[in-house]
């Protein structure tokens, strides 16, 4: 290691700095590796907008939906979809708990580091949606989403 009672102390801020940023990506790839598991339950009618749970994504520059395989058992005129998935830190996850005639109950969220899931963006809210596609294209952290 460096002698560090020789180096300057514009030396020793630089590599603070530099360890400082060599922390945070080990910090970001180690907590990537985490997968947390997830209950949901939605009952609709069908008509009116099926519940699901995606996983966002880009590719092309296109926004995509990775659904997962969660179960539904079928009524009259209603579906119940339950099960359980798995997401990663710093996954946008997108959950529709159903709808009406005139609106769709679709909300994004953040798989934060300690497991838990934050609402980030409301359907309906362009500038909140916009926010997450930075976030997805790499423009803006995870902190900077959540703290708009």
């Amino acid at each position: 290691m460096m002698d560090l009672k020789n180096m300057t102390i514009e030396e020793l801020k630089e590599l603070i700095s530099e360890a400082n940023k060599v922390l945070a990506e080990k910090k970001r790839s180690e907590s990537e590796e985490f997968e947390f598991e997830f209950e949901f339950s939605a009952t609709n009618d069908p008509r009116k907008g099926m519940p699901y749970v995606a996983r966002l994504y880009l590719e092309d520059g296109k926004l995509q939906r990775e659904f997962f395989d969660l179960h539904k058992e079928w009524g009259k005129k209603e579906v119940t979809v339950s099960g359980t998935y798995k997401a990663k830190t710093g996954d946008i996850i997108e959950i529709r708990t159903g709808g009406s005639w005139k609106n769709d109950y679709r909300s994004w969220y953040l798989v934060t580091e300690g497991g838990e899931q934050i609402k980030v963006a409301d359907i309906d809210n362009s500038k909140e949606k916009a926010r997450v596609t930075e976030y997805l294209q790499g423009k803006i952290t995870a902190e900077e989403l959540i703290n708009k």
